[in-house]
């Protein structure tokens, strides 16, 4: 889908640029308008209604930015001409295609009279940009999950009644979901990291498990194990937590919350073995090495696989005392560069079809939220 994005975005850049350049053919113009319609249509074979974003610092395909573009100078230009995102919610005519380009080049007089297209097809206006907390619809599963860690950092038997809760809503939210997408929640108080991170793993996690093929017991039991596969992090001294450089001793701590983790899990007898086993395993990767060490190397649980790719991909979108917040699309590279070695090969493809298919209206990276 971004090969034929960019493909598109050049066709238009060309047929802009003919029609600013002083003495350009009219037959020109209109072999580069042929061309922007045929791209426009490859992308629309690809993606069925792809939302581009301009601004000053480039071009965004949903919320992933596009390093070939970065400050691209259409990008400003369509955003001073009211073009700060561009829907293609169909297939527009020939005749309506060239009067957006009219308009997107300035060649319209009055910029407040645009072209008008047909119901279907380009349609563009102000971006609204990333939704902000207060809509943030999983206010009631993001206490409840403050109220599993506490539990948990207590000492105490976790209220597994509403973490089962908070599963089945975020499995009626993904199943039922429209764009925007999934509600993912950036935080920038590190205690307040474990439960949404927990929500965004599970939310992340459960997204691609259609693709993966898994069944609807899997299912169930993968939306517990990402909620609760940072449990043994509740056991840490909070200072451990919230401390902007790590001792060695802190190290050590961290190193050891998936038996910890474990541990926590399996009080609660065979309905969390599962969970358990994904606590323990999480950090262990693909090549035989991370934590903790097994005497005899294994390849980890295939929801494990799952939850460690999820797991990662969202702690790369957090803010860290030792590093800024990445972009969504520098984590997928960053989840795609470390395949085979860390990662599971299949669960890193299935979670990067998802993600990009869903960057057509920004359904992971538009709807991050900060609190």
């Amino acid at each position: 889908m971004i090969s034929q994005a960019t493909r598109f975005l050049r066709a238009m850049e060309h047929a802009l640029e003919l029609r600013i350049r002083p003495g350009s053919e009219a037959l020109l113009r209109r072999t580069a308008d042929e061309t922007c319609l045929t791209r426009l249509r490859e992308l629309l074979l690809a993606d069925r209604e792809p939302a581009i974003g301009f601004g000053p610092s480039g071009v965004r395909l949903g919320e992933l930015p596009l390093a070939e573009f970065q400050r691209w100078p259409w990008a400003a230009r369509l955003a001073s001409r009211g073009i700060e995102r561009l829907v293609l919610a169909g297939e527009p005519s020939a005749g309506a295609l060239a009067a957006f380009l009219d308009h997107a080049a300035g060649l319209v007089p009055d910029a407040s009279a645009p072209p008008r297209l047909e119901p279907g097809g380009l349609q563009w206006g102000p971006d609204t940009g990333p939704a902000d907390a207060s809509d943030y619809p999983l206010r009631e599963e993001l206490e409840v999950m403050r109220h599993v860690f506490q539990r948990a950092r207590a000492g105490e038997r976790l209220p597994l009644g509403d973490v089962h809760a908070v599963s089945a809503s975020l499995g009626a939210l993904v199943d039922g979901r429209q764009a925007p997408g999934l509600p993912l929640l950036r935080v920038t108080e590190r205690a307040e990291y474990l439960p949404a991170h927990a929500l965004n793993t599970a939310l992340l996690a459960m997204a691609i498990a259609e693709p993966l093929g898994l069944g609807a017991d899997e299912r169930r039991e993968m939306a517990l194990a990402a909620l609760l596969h940072d449990v043994g992090m509740a056991r840490l001294p909070s200072d451990t937590l919230v401390a902007a450089h790590f001792t060695d001793q802190d190290r050590a701590r961290v190193r050891g919350h998936p038996l910890e983790g474990a541990r926590v899990l399996l009080r609660h007898g065979e309905q969390l073995e599962s969970a358990a086993v994904v606590a323990y395993e999480h950090h262990l990767r693909q090549d035989g090495s991370g934590y903790p060490r097994l005497s005899y190397p294994r390849e980890p649980h295939i929801l494990t696989r799952v939850v460690a790719v999820c797991g990662a991909f969202d702690a790369l979108l957090a803010h860290r005392p030792d590093r800024i917040p990445m972009e969504p699309s520098l984590a997928l590279r960053e989840i795609e560069r470390n395949v085979v070695s860390q990662f599971d090969p299949r669960v890193v493809a299935a979670f990067a079809e998802v993600m990009l298919n869903s960057a057509r209206r920004g359904s992971l990276a538009l709807t991050l939220r900060q609190l």
